[in-house]
């Protein structure tokens, strides 16, 4: 009767142990699938830009610092499935007005192409047209951008100033300087 008590430990302490095993095992997985989904994004973006965007006849034109974007992923719509602000760099894409983004879909598909887009992008809380509003500044005042009719405005410098002196406190902000995104190439 006295080695009972003791099997019930032994048992129990075996249990525990499998446990712990378990969930270690649990978590690996996800880091990898998170890395190869990362991958397979970075490498569908820079198929997307060599073989939609530019033409055969620019591919040669740009130089090492020309081929180099930074990612987002963010939705947009709230229907699951995330949309890409993708922001080129180099001479090629940017201007003294600012660079060109992409806002691509889940499917590496245009939405639509930004230019003269300086700093950080905001996406509000606020929906219109089922879409986030954004918020950028350009030459020097908040502009809010609307989707509408499957696309957002592409020139920000061209809209009225927006009704606010600056984004919401409660925006997800999109290629905030200070943030270190991993620069990608294509």
């Amino acid at each position: 009767m006295k080695k009972l008590p003791y099997l019930v430990i032994l048992f129990g302490a075996l249990a525990l142990v499998g446990c712990k095993q378990e969930k270690k095992e649990e978590t690996t997985p996800s880091v990898e699938v998170q890395e190869i989904k990362e991958d397979a994004t970075e490498k569908a973006i820079g198929e997307y830009i060599t073989s939609s965007l530019l033409s055969a006849e620019e591919l040669p034109l740009l130089t090492e610092a020309d081929r180099q974007f930074q990612f987002y992923a963010i939705d947009l719509n709230n229907d699951g499935a995330k949309e890409f602000f993708v922001r080129l760099s180099g001479h090629y894409f940017c201007g003294t007005g600012g660079c060109t983004v992409l806002l691509l879909n889940a499917e590496y598909q245009l939405i639509t192409k930004f230019t003269v887009m300086q700093g950080a992008i905001f996406a509000e809380p606020t929906l219109e047209n089922t879409w986030r509003v954004l918020t950028v500044k350009s030459e020097g005042e908040w502009k809010s951008l609307v989707y509408a009719n499957g696309t957002y405005p592409t020139n920000p410098s061209v809209l009225a100033k927006a009704p606010y002196d600056a984004p919401s406190g409660h925006a997800v902000v999109i290629f905030d300087e200070a943030e270190n995104l991993e620069s990608h190439k294509f």
